[in-house]
């Protein structure tokens, strides 16, 4: 018994442990992601418990009771991890109670097999038999399953990225496995859950390590790998470096800096769109790449970003490039930084401040950590 239950679920509980351990420490992502992870975890565990006591009581009829009560249990957590899936790669501000009501009709309809055998039962033999309403615990979790297909299509957090693809794979796995476990019986949906869960959780990682804590941009990893993948695609390249930030910080402090150099991300993500990769590079020094050659798109984006940061307050110098066929990204890139430049020194000479301009180099692309 004991051998044939590890036999069942020992990829599941390895992977739950697994899944644990690197949850337990983890502070990387908002408290209400890792707080769904643990959701996904904690059903999941209790899938693999419930399916134990079910088989425990499948020998002995005086347990209906409890085989009943264990298989409700179940039946919902399947959902419930579904569910919390869905929550993840949900938006923030589109996170609310009615994506919790499929669940609970789960709960609603299972609950029914204490009293009637519309949703599940057992015959005179006591061995199991769907009813018509039994397959309502397997469409939930489908429906979560095409809407986190839906949702990451529309509003992932990298829209350019090719991780995105990751999400269709394990959501046609879980849909695969719902229809399989619904006709066929066994626990291969536990399975794909949780595994499902980890990959998700991967690919929530990769994407924080590539963004600024700070302004939520790309940053200077995220910039030097985006310039070797997108060799080829990179039309254009916008330098943008913020005016005034250490007067800012010496005067009102770096709480004061760090709103300002919020704001100017905010300013850049807001003109941005799904063929412009926005990064912060440094302190105060921003760029970004096109991944088109329209020049006027390229003048638009940079002019509306210069707009709104002056709007809220602070001030920018700006400069781009569009790529020829010879150039390289570091030609652009380099280009784009001088151009900057002269802005910038145009900048502090309309304020009466020259001594303020010094000498300047455009280094172009470099992973040099003095730059």
């Amino acid at each position: 018994m004991v051998f044939d239950i590890l036999y069942r679920h020992w990829v599941t509980i390895f992977t739950i442990l697994v899944f644990a351990i690197k949850l337990w420490p983890g502070k990387r992502f908002r408290n209400t992601e890792t707080k769904y992870f643990w959701l996904t975890v904690l059903s999941t565990l209790i899938l693999v418990i419930e399916d134990i006591i079910e088989v425990l009581c499948a020998s002995d009829p005086s347990l209906r009771f409890v085989r009943i009560f264990v298989s409700v249990i179940g039946y919902t957590m399947r959902s419930v991890a579904g569910l919390s899936l869905l929550l993840v790669v949900l938006p923030y501000k589109k996170r609310r109670f009615i994506y919790w009501i499929p669940a609970l009709i789960t709960l609603a309809t299972s609950s029914t097999a204490f009293f009637s055998d519309i949703a599940f039962g057992y015959d005179e033999n006591y061995d199991f038999y769907r009813g018509p309403l039994g397959y309502v615990a397997f469409a939930v979790p489908i429906f979560y399953a095409i809407m986190i297909l839906v949702i990451v299509f529309k509003n992932f957090y990298e829209k350019s990225s090719i991780e995105r693809f990751i999400v269709p794979v394990c959501t046609i796995f879980c849909l695969s496995t719902s229809f399989l476990d619904a006709m066929y019986g066994g626990v291969r949906l536990n399975e794909a859950i949780i595994i499902s869960g980890v990959f998700f959780y991967l690919i929530l990682y990769s994407n924080d390590i590539r963004r600024d804590s700070l302004t939520n941009l790309l940053n200077r990893q995220a910039f030097y790998d985006d310039c070797s993948i997108y060799n080829r695609s990179i039309e254009a390249a916008a330098s943008i470096d913020m005016n005034g930030l250490k007067d800012l910080n010496d005067s009102l402090g770096h709480e004061a800096g760090d709103k300002a150099l919020k704001k100017i991300g905010e300013c850049m993500i807001k003109a941005s769109d799904e063929k412009t990769l926005v990064y912060r590079v440094g302190g105060d020094e921003f760029v970004i790449l096109f991944l088109h050659s329209d020049e006027k798109i390229i003048s638009d984006v940079v002019k509306k970003i210069a707009e709104d940061v002056t709007k809220a307050g602070y001030s920018i110098s700006t400069g781009y490039s569009i790529r020829s066929h010879k150039d390289s990204i570091d030609d652009v890139v380099r280009e784009s930084d001088k151009l900057m430049y002269q802005d910038k020194a145009g900048y502090y000479h309309s304020k009466g401040m020259e001594h303020r301009v010094d000498h300047y180099q455009p280094q172009g692309i470099t992973e040099s950590e003095n730059e």
